[in-house]
């Protein structure tokens, strides 16, 4: 799984690479929190007794549930355009999921359950662009091999982001 930080770059290229000159600063934070939030499942394993991370909330399942929700959620809080928002802070949840499968997973189950409910199997990119996260302790946290993870993420996705800002000043320039 990317680190926080690659995660939170894939949402931002989703914000950024969704909007054209609007700065909707609560859209990008919603954004941004939704591109964490599948990690959530590392908070049920402990009261689980077992691990739950990569399961349901790394499926296209949960996501469709989660953008119902989301909808939901802006047209109650009286958005101008909920589907819209609702459709940005989805696929910044989906970001999370794509840099999880293009990530390599050391620890078993190995990928994500993508299409839960309706399969149990855990699926991944045969190709890694990004590397594993090691848990564990805060020596092993905030280790040096997770330092290059994160630095490999931030050498991959800030140009991205970068692209997608430059080609949104593009298209507004040209309208």
């Amino acid at each position: 799984m990317p680190t926080p930080v690659g995660h939170a770059l894939g949402g931002l290229a989703v914000y950024v690479g969704t909007q054209k000159d609007r700065k909707d600063w609560t859209l990008l934070g919603a954004t941004l929190v939704a591109a964490l939030l599948p990690d959530l499942d590392l908070a049920i394993g402990p009261f689980a007794g077992r691990s739950y991370h990569h399961y349901f909330t790394h499926s296209l399942g949960f996501t469709a549930l989660f953008a119902a929700i989301v909808y939901w959620t802006m047209r109650r809080m009286g958005r101008t355009a909920p589907g819209q928002d609702a459709g940005v802070i989805s696929t910044g949840y989906l970001s999370h999921i794509i840099l999880d499968l293009l990530t390599k997973d050391t620890t078993p189950p190995f990928g994500v359950q993508l299409l839960w409910p309706f399969s149990d199997a855990f699926f991944i990119s045969t190709v890694s662009v990004f590397s594993d996260v090691w848990r564990g302790g805060l020596t092993v946290l905030f280790g040096l091999h997770n330092w290059l993870a994160m630095g490999r993420e931030i050498l991959v996705l800030v140009p991205v982001v970068g692209l997608l800002w430059w080609l949104r000043r593009r298209r507004a320039q040209l309208e």
